[in-house]
């Protein structure tokens, strides 16, 4: 899996010089068993709709282009087939499932309510960052066919002689340490982030809304087997944002909408095409490729894991990432207080935090169950009462507000998007798994549909009963719901700030 989820198969990969016929021939046969490809509107051809994702095949996960986050995220797992069952929300077709996305409703946390299911969290997600700063990601941005992408970049560790080890590939001076996350109930030890995705519109809905967009954080569980409940899980954090004329720009996607610029503009110059004349507000720099490393791509955490499961070996990683964590409970919680005194719209001058947008949505609180990647192989397996082969989801409760203009540059990038150079399918052409709708407004959807919720999902809403945040917006919230009711204060006063009604 190469950071571009399309790469082309090294020659490497072939005999170097063999025959011409004798090598190319067998390069041609594993293309058209592994070159399936899925979209958001329907099926043409090997190219399937999301009522057929299921037909997708690949019979090599490190070439098939069909998977693009074929990353291995635990110790012995290994993707051994399709999951994705077409579950569509409104019907009862596939009997117990635990399909991914889902519609999410917070009276599932009220007790008098028929769907009523207690969250048994007992503390917040404690989140640190890692050693890669700005600099050192600027270059692992890429525009994918199904989202837009930051990957973290990994390398080959060798302190552990000949076992398989990596660390990331930055902060040069002193340790290297991944971003990592503290989940509550069940989990003892670290999860630790691969990479983040940016969906347009939001895949999950919250009492019926659909948002803007949702910004999807990876992450990978990586201990050994005898030292964990259960091996082969993955989590998906996700922050919803929501789009308005009158909302001001949200700078944190400012800067990342220029990196994803600056990565359009090189692949249209490897191409040979001219560059986009658009101008967009947010961006003063020039949009070449000055800055980037050229043909050094770096590997990526999905690539390594693969690798590293197919010559039968356990990712290692160095044990400082598994140290105590680095703030105490009192340095964390001022933090939060100068991050709520902050104001979110003038932070130019921050520098890049890997949860930057978890740190502003400015809540603790989230729906948490448990389902399956929202992309083929859509991997997740029934859990039959256990964790393992499962992906954890967690979806915070208040969407961080963002101006229009930035959502109609996320959806343009994605709509003009073209294959880079070394992709099997297209290279150089304009290629999209998004659903393109030229209405009066031009727009773009790679979310997939929403599925059933089914009992197997084991949906919660934990909020204010399970812990005390240290947000003061999620403490006056709390508070709000004690003097007007539970309910009320969900559905008519949603959100840390004033917001919509949620049905």
């Amino acid at each position: 899996i190469n950071q571009s989820s399309e790469s082309a198969i090294s020659i490497m990969k072939t005999p170097f010089f063999g025959a011409l016929v004798a090598s190319v021939a067998p390069l041609i046969v594993v293309l058209a068993q592994n070159d399936d490809l899925f979209n958001y509107r329907s099926t043409n051809g090997r190219d399937f709709g999301p009522e057929d994702w299921e037909n997708i095949a690949c019979d090599d996960v490190s070439l098939c282009t069909g998977w693009p986050d074929d990353w291995l995220v635990a110790q012995g797992w290994s993707l051994e087939r399709n999951y994705c069952r077409w579950c569509p929300d409104g019907t009862s077709t596939c009997g117990e499932h635990h399909q991914s996305p889902i519609p999410l409703r917070r009276q599932v946390a009220l007790e008098n309510n028929r769907a009523f299911n207690l969250c048994r969290d007992q503390h917040w997600m404690k989140y640190e960052d890692g050693s890669c700063s700005w600099e050192d990601l600027k270059d692992s941005f890429t525009i994918e066919r199904h989202a837009l992408k930051l990957s973290q970049p990994v390398e080959f560790n060798d302190a552990f002689g000949d076992t398989y080890g990596f660390r990331v590939d930055c902060g040069s001076d002193g340790p290297r340490r991944f971003a990592r996350i503290d989940f509550s109930w069940g989990f003892n030890w670290w999860w630790f982030q691969s990479h983040l995705d940016i969906k347009i519109p939001s895949e999950h809905t919250q009492n019926g809304k659909r948002y803007s967009a949702e910004v999807q954080m990876a992450h990978f569980f990586e201990i050994e087997p005898s030292e964990a409940r259960e091996e082969n899980e993955m989590a998906t954090i996700a922050v919803l944002l929501e789009a308005d004329e009158d909302y001001p720009v949200y700078p944190h996607l400012d800067r990342m909408i220029c990196a994803w610029r600056k990565a359009e503009a090189k692949t249209r110059a490897e191409c040979g095409l001219d560059p986009i004349e658009l101008h967009y507000p947010g961006c003063f720099q020039p949009m070449d490729d000055s800055s980037n490393r050229g043909d050094n791509k770096r590997r990526t955490m999905q690539q390594a894991l693969y690798e590293a499961t197919e010559k039968g070996e356990r990712v290692r990683m160095e044990s400082f990432n598994q140290r105590p964590a680095d703030q105490t409970e009192e340095e964390f919680a001022e933090f939060i207080e100068a991050e709520s005194r902050r104001n979110l719209y003038e932070q130019e001058h921050l520098p890049f935090h890997n949860y930057q947008f978890l740190i502003d949505s400015r809540t603790e609180y989230y729906h948490r169950y448990h389902g399956t990647q929202t992309v083929p192989p859509c991997y997740g397996p029934l859990p039959n009462d256990s964790h393992q082969d499962t992906n954890h989801w967690r979806i915070m409760k208040d969407p961080i507000r963002i101006n229009q203009r930035q959502i109609d540059e996320l959806e343009r990038l994605l709509r003009e998007r073209i294959a880079p150079q070394g992709s099997v399918r297209k290279q150089c052409e304009p290629d999209t798994a998004g659903d393109i709708n030229t209405g009066t407004r031009s727009t773009i959807s790679v979310a997939r549909p929403l599925q059933e919720e089914d009992g197997e999902h084991d949906t919660v809403f934990c909020w204010c009963p399970q812990w005390p945040s240290k947000w003061p917006e999620d403490r006056a919230w709390c508070d709000l719901a004690d003097e007007l009711g539970d309910r009320y204060v969900m559905l008519h006063h949603p959100y840390n700030y004033d917001g919509t009604y949620l049905g």
